[in-house]
Formats: C-alpha cells, structure tokens, sequence
C-alpha cells in the first residue's frame, strides 16, 4: 500500500490559487504595507501578500483562497503627466475594457478616501472562458497618484465586490514613510539553444529500506519545429546506477524497470513565456513502462499480477506521467516567472493541489515562497538567486480520497487515519532568466493505516534529492 502511496503522492500539480468559497470571517482586520514606504490598506485576516502577480505594483494582495485579487500601482511626479483625476481614471478604464473580451463599463463614480479625491470605474469582461468583474479606483494622493485594481469572479462579485469595495476604502498613504524595500524580479529568458550537463543524486527511504539513484544525462532546448512561440526540451541519460535493494531479484526488478522508464524519454514542450505546454509522444513511452512493470515482476508476485496492475495504473496514467512532469517544471521553473520578491521575506498562501489518480478534486495545499538570498551560479561568476519553496498537502479531503482509492484498488476495508506530504525545495537560478544551476529538494510523505481488526501502523518515507547543471555550450553561446 504505501509503495502506491508514494508513487501517487509525487506527481500532485499545483495550480493557481485555490478557488473554494472564501471564509466567513472578513473584518479588516490586518494592515498591509506598501513595498515602495508610501501607503498602506486593511484587508481580511484571509487575505495574503502576494509576489506571483502585478510584479512593479506596490501593494499586492489576494483572499487566500483565491476569490478576490487586488493591485495597487502609484505613480509619483514626473513619472506620468499631469492629468485630472476623472481624465486619468477614465483613460485606464477604458484601456482595461478594450483589453477584455464582451466587456461594459459604468457611468464612473467620484469619491473620496480617507480625505483624498478619487475615482471609480467597474468594468465587467472575459478573459477567456471566464468572466471577470474589475474595480478600478484612482486615488489622487499627496505624495503620488495611486491606481487600485480589484477583481473577483462575474458571479460572486455581489459578496466579493463588497469586501474588495471595502479593502480599497481603508487604503491610505502612511502617515510616516518608511523606507523602500527592494525586490528582486524573476522572468523567464531561456535561449533558442541551450544545452546542459546533468549530476542527479536522490536518495530514498519506503518503508524502512534506503535505495540511491545515481545518473548523469544530458538535456537540449531547440526551438519548436511547429510553432515559432515554443521550445521543445530533451532529455537523454547517459549513466545511471541503482543501489540499495538487498534482495538480488527486487534488484534486478528494479534495474529492468528503470532501463525503460529511461529510455527514449519523451521531449516536452514549454511556451517562449516559460508557460508548460505538453509532452510529446507520451502514449507510447507509458505502454512501454507500465508493460515492464508487470512483465518483469519477480516469481512470488506472479499470481498477484492483476491486483498489482489495479494498483499502478492509475499511476502510470498519461494523465498522471503528464502531471509529473508539469509540476517539476512548475516547481522549478514555471511558478517563478514574472513575479518579484522582497529578499528574505516569505510569501504564504494557498493554492490548488491535484491528484490525477484521486480524481478531479483538488485539494488545499499551502504553500510559502521566498528568495533567501544569493549564491554564485555553477562555473560563472554571476550572482544567482536562492529560490525556497515549501508546500504541505494534508487535510480531510485529501485523507477521504485516499482511503476511497486504496478500498477499491487493494479490496480490503483499509482506512487512512492521517496523511500529509511535505515537499521542500531551494533553487539556485539566475533571476533574468529563470536557468536553474543547483536544486535540492525534499519529500516526507507521512501515513497512519487503520487494517479491518482496528491495528494501526505509520509510515515516514522520505525522498532527497541534489541535481547540478553545468551549461558550457550555453555560456559559449552568449
């Protein structure tokens, strides 16, 4: 059971901010500071400072489950012409509702805030499929315009529309400025061509047995060949070596396995915005693994052949392989882009956590970001970012999903009494470019079972893992 366990747990994709029901508690009951020393707002206990989007806005905050969203942007003098105020808002306003699809804008409304004159403007659209109601307030200040914009979904915006209404009266340029807090800014910037030497090390622990997996391969980015906006990224193992298994035929299993699963390793493709797009040819490469994992089993597990293969293959999905590898891009890469962090500060809140083999609920993952500092990039003298990442999924509804799988794969009245994963990962990357040097990364996944007589048994497995990127040609090419 826990072999499924782990194998389950490790391909779980991240999406965007969690989009449950916000909480009943909205008092304004936190201040949020401005990045610049300027200005200031109250908003909800629910609510979190964001890095992950409005990258140059001074304030950035969202309900944490992911119902409501607010930016502020303040423009001081000399950095924009002097306009009235109805002149400045109106013009933002209508550049939003061309931006959007079936879009209508109101009449406006003049105001005040906090005893400074200001504008209002709600203009409802689409972007994409989703329609979406913004809040576009213009707040002329002493110190400098400031342009407040807040959004939530079309059809909850009579209950989210009072709070973000709310959040945006409480905003007010700070008595006493304080000092500017510097940012660092990460974007996304890999080449047309760029190859890398790879060191991987991981380190294993499932149910009281250590394994370690060393290999070495190389990886390739080339343009699309299909569209000009991608570029197609290969992976290709030159050594690998397994150790660990003291059993000579879970050895060789295992050997036989792996073989496959790094062989021809299907491409994968990313957006020129760092955006993950798809994999290639990922039909074929699962048939091969999920057919070496049964065809290879050892004797004694023959006559379990069919309840094995109940158990794995929602593990060897092309749904699931597909999310395996969006998360690890996201994790290293994709979740970084376009977004800017105060060194040293951290950055928590929620986002959404799938599961393919449970289904297409998410579950509540809660998550913390943070630049730690700086470190030398691998064979260069450039300064790289250190990039940290934690990220716990627990929670009833996760251990409910689970024990309905294992019932209907095991066949045995099994119950989950608690269960959480633990990952944590630090990035050393290049900021203005978003090309990992180093990583490190670290999985506990933590079990309590519950058999039919009401025993009770935990298990801790862990995962460690260190990868290093050496880019001679890359460097060569610059």
């Amino acid at each position: 059971v826990t072999v499924v366990l782990g194998s389950l747990l490790i391909a779980g994709c991240a999406s965007g901010p969690n989009q449950r029901a916000a909480g009943p508690s909205t008092s304004l009951s936190q201040t949020v500071y401005s990045d610049d020393g300027v200005s200031e707002m109250s908003t909800p206990g629910t609510w979190a400072v964001r890095p992950d989007f409005g990258p140059d806005a001074s304030i950035r905050v969202a309900e944490n489950s992911g119902t409501a969203f607010l930016i502020v942007n303040s423009y001081f003098p000399g950095e924009i012409e002097t306009t009235p105020i109805s002149e400045f808002s109106k013009s933002y306003a209508e550049g939003l509702t061309q931006s959007l699809g079936n879009s209508k804008l109101d009449e406006g409304q003049a105001l005040s805030i906090n005893g400074a004159p200001a504008h209002r403007y709600v203009v409802t659209g689409n972007v994409g499929d989703v329609r979406l109601t913004y809040v576009s307030t213009v707040v002329n200040g002493a110190s400098a315009m400031h342009h407040l914009i807040g959004w939530a979904g079309a059809p909850d915006y009579s209950g989210d529309g009072d709070i973000l209404n709310r959040v945006i009266a409480s905003f007010r340029e700070s008595p006493t400025p304080r000092p500017a807090r510097q940012r660092v800014s990460l974007n996304f910037g890999w080449p047309d061509s760029m190859q890398s030497a790879v060191n991987y090390q991981q380190k294993s622990i499932k149910r009281g047995k250590e394994s370690e997996l060393k290999a070495t391969y190389l990886t390739t980015v080339r343009p699309g060949p299909s569209s000009p906006d991608e570029l197609v990224v290969s992976t290709r193992i030159t050594h690998q070596h397994l150790s660990g298994p003291d059993n000579e035929q879970e050895q060789d299993y295992l050997s036989a396995l792996l073989k496959q699963a790094s062989s021809e390793i299907p491409d994968y493709i990313v957006s020129r915005q760092g955006e993950f797009l798809r994999v290639d040819n990922l039909s074929a490469y699962q048939q091969r693994v999920e057919s070496a994992m049964i065809s290879n089993l050892p004797p004694q597990l023959e006559n379990k052949k069919d309840r094995i293969l109940a158990m794995v293959k929602p593990a060897m999905s092309e749904r699931f392989l597909a999310a395996l590898v969006t998360d690890d891009w996201n994790k290293t890469v994709g979740s970084w882009i376009s977004s800017s962090y105060v060194v040293g500060q951290t950055y928590r809140f929620d986002e959404e956590y799938y599961a393919p083999a449970l289904g297409n609920t998410p579950f509540a993952m809660t998550v913390s970001r943070r630049i730690a500092g700086f470190a030398p990039c691998t064979g260069s003298d450039s300064r790289c970012v250190k990039l940290v990442l934690t990220a716990t999924v627990s929670g009833e509804d996760f251990r409910s999903a689970m024990t309905d799988f294992l019932k209907k794969t095991v066949g045995e009245p099994i119950n989950v009494k608690h269960i959480s994963v633990v990952k944590k990962m630090e990035i050393i990357a290049e900021p203005g470019t978003l090309i990992p040097h180093r990583t490190r990364s670290s999985e506990e996944t933590t079990v309590t079972i519950e058999d039919s007589k009401g025993n009770t048994r935990t298990s801790r497995d862990t995962k460690d893992t260190r990868i290093t990127y050496s880019y001679e040609s890359y460097r060569a090419s610059k």
